[in-house]
């Protein structure tokens, strides 16, 4: 179910980027629980850039109607670092892909920087989601014919910026995440850790208010896990970049500020 709306998601991000290969116009348009021990970036956010209200997502299979999300309240505050964690099946995903805006709840509010997104169409949710946020995926979702650059500066293509600011930008991330020496490497000549990297330079380049990251070490080994986290929490301490990871590793969330645990589609204590 949740694999579902997670795989149109990607399809629909991946359409748009191949529109951008084939000389479509860029989108121009600018729209509109459980403490951890680390208290430096909760001290520093004082205000919430992520608020779920009432939050209800049902999905229907077959005869059966799931009730995924059961009126979710969450809040997160600006440079926070929030694990969300539950059991197979508690609406983790499902959660993720509401507050990130890649799914729509059937009731409920999520308002992102004091916009309220519920007010959105969908194309200008799709222009606030490729202006404003940004998304690793726990398989990489890389253009397999585009080398590291393509892949990481596409989206800056779509939001209008020029080749020498796109490249630069591009290359300047990249180096950021240990592969400045591999601008022009294609996905296939890469380790898995590295093409995560390169995801995670994708997300990360256009600054987001928000980076939004789904089992992001799922396919990766325990050391690889823990480069990735790793360049996580770099970016969360050295550029306070908010960041909502979805995990069931006990020793990934540990690298978080807060966790929200789900079960059943609720948050519990």
């Amino acid at each position: 179910m949740e694999n579902e709306v997670k795989n149109e998601v990607k399809n629909e991000i991946r359409s748009d980027l191949n529109k951008v290969m084939n000389n479509t116009e860029p989108d121009k348009t600018e729209p509109g629980i459980e403490n951890k021990n680390n208290k430096n970036n909760a001290e520093k956010a004082g205000d919430i850039i992520i608020e779920g209200i009432d939050i209800i997502r049902t999905f229907k299979m077959g005869e059966v109607l799931v009730r995924a999300l059961r009126g979710v309240n969450v809040k997160i505050r600006r440079g926070e670092f929030v694990a969300i964690m539950g059991p197979s099946g508690s609406g983790k995903t499902t959660l993720l892909n509401q507050l990130g805006l890649l799914d729509t709840p059937n009731s409920g509010k999520i308002i992102i920087d004091e916009t309220d997104t519920s007010r959105m169409s969908d194309k200008k949710k799709g222009e606030f989601r490729l202006h404003n946020l940004g998304y690793v995926f726990q398989d990489y979702a890389l253009l397999p014919e585009l080398d590291a650059s393509e892949n990481v500066y596409i989206s800056l293509m779509m939001q209008g910026k020029s080749k020498e600011e796109y490249e630069s930008a591009a290359a300047e991330v990249l180096k950021a995440v240990g592969l400045g020496d591999r601008l022009h490497q294609l996905p296939s000549k890469m380790s898995g850790g590295q093409q995560q990297r390169v995801s995670i330079a994708r997300a990360l380049a256009h600054n987001p208010r928000v980076l939004f990251a789904d089992e992001p070490c799922a396919n990766l080994d325990s050391q690889t896990s823990k480069e990735v986290l790793d360049l996580f929490k770099k970016f969360n301490n050295e550029s306070g970049q908010t960041i909502v990871m979805v995990t069931h590793e006990e020793w990934h969330a540990a690298y978080a500020d807060r966790v929200i645990r789900l079960r059943d589609g609720v948050v519990v204590e």
